[in-house]
This record gives C-alpha cells, structure tokens and sequence, in this order.
C-alpha cells in the first residue's frame, strides 16, 4: 500500500509540472473547471479518487506529526543507509512462487525441492529465462534499489555480482531463485528525495511517533485482545478480532489483505496495521479541520480541472484531424517560412531521356505520392531511377541547392549521374501534417480558450 501511495503522491507532482498552462489560470478559473468536471461526474473516476485519498493520507501525516522531527529521523536513516549500504541500483530477474505466511509445511516443502531442482539445473548451465518463464510467477526483469526490496531480497541481491545467480531463499513474499543481470549508480539526490518521502509515509517509528501513537490509541478507546495477537504471530494467520478502535472492529482478515502489501515479518506487519488503523482513525475527525479542508478542497479542484481539461482540450487537440485541419486552413499564414523553401521531388537516373520520362510521371502525381514514382514505372526503367521526395531548406540537399537555388555544385550519384526537379519553392507548409507538433500546441491553446469562455459565460 505505501509504496502505491508514494507512486501517487510522486503522480502529483508530475501532474502540476506536465499541466503548467492549465495550472497558469486563476483559482476562479480552476474552480470553474472542476465544477464543469463534477457536473460530468468525473469526480467518480478511479484514478482521481485514489489520487486524492493518498494525498490526504500523506497532508493528515503533517498535522499528526511535527514535520521538521520527522524529516531529521529520515535524514538519520538514509545517512546510515548510504553510509553503510551504498546506494546501487539491480536490474534483477528472479524465478518466484508467492507462498502466503501461514503457508502449509508440504507446500512449503514442496516449493523448497522444487527449487533445490532448479538451482542445480542453472548449476550445469541451464537458460535461467527459460526455467523463469516456465516456473515462476513474474517475468519482468526490474531496476531495483533497497527501499523496493524486502530485507531478506536485500541481503541476498546486494550480496552478488553482475552476472550471478542466488542460491534459493525465502522471504514474506514466498521463495525467490534471482539473477543481477546489470547494476548501476543512482542520483544521489532523487534517492534521498524517494526514501525520506517513504520513511515518512510509513510512519516509521520513534520516540515522537510512538509517543503520538499511544495517545491517539487512548483518545480512541484502542482495546486489544492480546491472546490472539500472539497466536497471530505463532501462526501467521488467524481469524477473529484483534482489537476494536473508536468503536470499530478489527479482524484476522482485515489484517491479512493489509499484510499482503506489506513485506515484511508478522510482527512488524501487525504494528504497521495497528499505526495505520489508528491514523486513518484521526483522519476522519481531521475532515472538520478548516485548513485541512481546505488544502484537499484545492487539490481536489485542480486534479478535477485536469481531468475536464484532458477531456475537452488536450485529447480532442491530439486526435480531431478535422479539426487540426480546419486550424491549419484558417491560421496558415502564421506556419510560413522567414526563408522559402523547395516542395518536391529530386530524380535521379541513369540518363538524360530517363529522367525526362520518370518526371513526366511524377508530374501528374499528387505530391504525396512522389515517392512512390518508381512503383509505377515498367520493368525497363525501374532500375534505371531513384526517386526522393521532401520539403528542402538551403542547404539539406545539394541538388536542390544547384537546380533549385542556384548555389553550390552536386557531386553527381555514381549509378545515376543524372539530376532532375520536379516541384516549386513554398513560402510555407501547405499540409497541416508537416508542422503537426506545433498545430497540436497551438490547436490545444485554441480548444482551451474557447471551453474557458463557455465555463466562464455559464457562471
């Protein structure tokens, strides 16, 4: 789940910065927008709503924690990592089973001969991606560093060398046979940026946090039925409640999805589960919060402004030819060149009588087929021609420099030492596809305006 949540919140960040000209407008502007998208019911959409709900996991985080201690005890541990550990990067393929933690002992002893079996087929020098593609439940070769392992992967991947394979080895997860195929160094800056974002996002214990914790597990009525929990911790699995909080019950099941997203030992699995519990719990009164309300209120209008936008700018402004056409009729004057340059075709033949010939053929083609010229053509002059077609500045190609711009000298083709042109000089594109990249930007700035006059005549 935390590594979900942190992968939205990075989201975020990419959407302010991919949705600069949107986010320019002014707070009205956004709010109007967001209405339009709420009238649409885009707010139902799964990706916005998972969006929000991390965002307002990570925002209640700062009014439950004093953020300054928090960001000095992630500062502390991303030291010692670095200063310990490194801070490398694997691509790592693996040939992995899943096995849940209550596993049964003759599935697990099942699994653990079948890759004893595996590991001495890669001994003598079996394809391991043939054995992966064949055996284990992923395929995908990852870059992988510590904050996206599980301690026992760690140990063991950060152990190898390019190129080696691991003995078999069991984690939380289920039982792993993996290969380092490649390691590089990572930005130092971005790694620091990712595990002081995750050691905050996890809560990650100390002295304040414990602190805080314990006293919203008062303020809540936290009541814990010890006895279970510890057959939880022999067994791995259990059903019944575990503890009540603000009224509420908590399960086995209710731990054992949540132990799923979470690789580590059943222990640590379950304080993870009980901190969450108890922060979710403070985030419901948290909605009353008048800056808290409002911080998510803004979000929310701009995620939303961004999804009404995608719809009616930024998709219609990539994908509707028509009207990209129609723009493009109607603004081409400002696509025209400073410099003219040569629309055409430049053939090349063995002749002077076969040139001629293949340029009356081209002459009474559409200039997209140019190109295609030679297809035309019998069998006795197809080998006798080369054919190439484009729109030519001063200097792209020096036969149209010779025969078109009457500067500079072509050094003739070897094969086909006879040039021709057939075309004009163009004072601009005269297909809207020519200058597609610039028609998308300016035909989306167009659509945007015109949707913002509307919104803004409806208010």
């Amino acid at each position: 789940m935390y590594m979900r949540v942190l992968l939205i919140l990075l989201a975020i960040v990419f959407y302010y910065d991919q949705w600069s000209m949107l986010y320019a407008q002014s707070q009205t502007d956004i709010e109007l927008m967001a209405r339009a998208a709420r009238a649409e019911s885009l707010d139902n959409n799964e990706a916005f709503q998972g969006t929000l709900e991390a965002y307002k996991l990570e925002l209640a985080g700062k009014y439950l924690f004093e953020e300054q201690s928090v960001t000095e005890m992630a500062n502390d541990a991303f030291s010692k990592v670095t200063t310990t550990k490194g801070d490398k990067q694997l691509l790592v393929r693996q040939i992995f089973h899943a096995l849940p933690q209550h596993v049964m002992g003759n599935e697990l002893n099942q699994w653990q001969q079948r890759m004893d079996s595996i590991s001495r087929a890669l001994a003598v020098g079996a394809d391991f991606d043939a054995l992966m593609n064949k055996y284990s439940d992923t395929h995908a070769a990852r870059w992988m560093h510590r904050l996206d392992m599980t301690n026992e992967m760690e140990q063991v991947a950060f152990a190898l060398q390019r190129g080696q394979i691991s003995q078999p080895f069991l984690s939380p997860l289920g039982i792993h046979i993996i290969l380092v195929v490649d390691e590089r160094q990572i930005d130092n800056t971005t790694f620091y940026t990712d595990f002081v974002q995750r050691v905050k996002g996890m809560a990650y214990p100390n002295k304040q946090t414990t602190q805080r914790i314990a006293k919203l597990k008062q303020t809540y009525s936290f009541s814990e039925n010890r006895q279970l929990v510890n057959r939880l911790f022999r067994e791995g699995k259990i059903n019944g409640t575990l503890f009540t909080l603000d009224g509420e019950t908590f399960t086995g099941e209710h731990f054992a999805r949540f132990a799923e997203t979470y690789p580590m030992n059943v222990r640590l699995q379950y304080e993870a589960f009980v901190t969450k519990c108890v922060l979710d719990c403070e985030v419901k009164y948290l909605q009353e919060h008048p800056d808290y309300k409002q911080s998510v209120q803004t979000l929310a209008d701009r995620l939303l402004a961004e999804e009404a936008y995608n719809k009616h700018v930024r998709v219609p402004s990539q994908t509707d030819e028509a009207g990209l056409q129609a723009y493009f009729s109607t603004h081409q004057k400002d696509y025209r060149w400073s410099i003219p340059r040569f629309g055409g075709a430049v053939i090349h033949a063995v002749d002077k009588k076969t040139a001629k010939k293949v340029r009356k053929v081209v002459k009474k083609l559409r200039n997209v087929e140019w190109s295609d010229a030679e297809r035309l053509l019998d069998d006795k002059t197809l080998g006798k021609v080369l054919v190439e077609q484009g729109v030519y500045t001063l200097g792209a190609n020096a036969f149209v420099d010779e025969l078109e711009f009457k500067t500079g000298k072509a050094t003739p083709m070897s094969d086909y030492p006879v040039a021709l042109t057939v075309g004009k000089k163009i004072n601009g594109p005269e297909d809207y596809r020519e200058v597609r990249d610039q028609l998308t930007q300016d035909y989306e700035r167009f659509l945007f305006q015109e949707w913002l006059s509307v919104l803004r005549k409806q208010k």
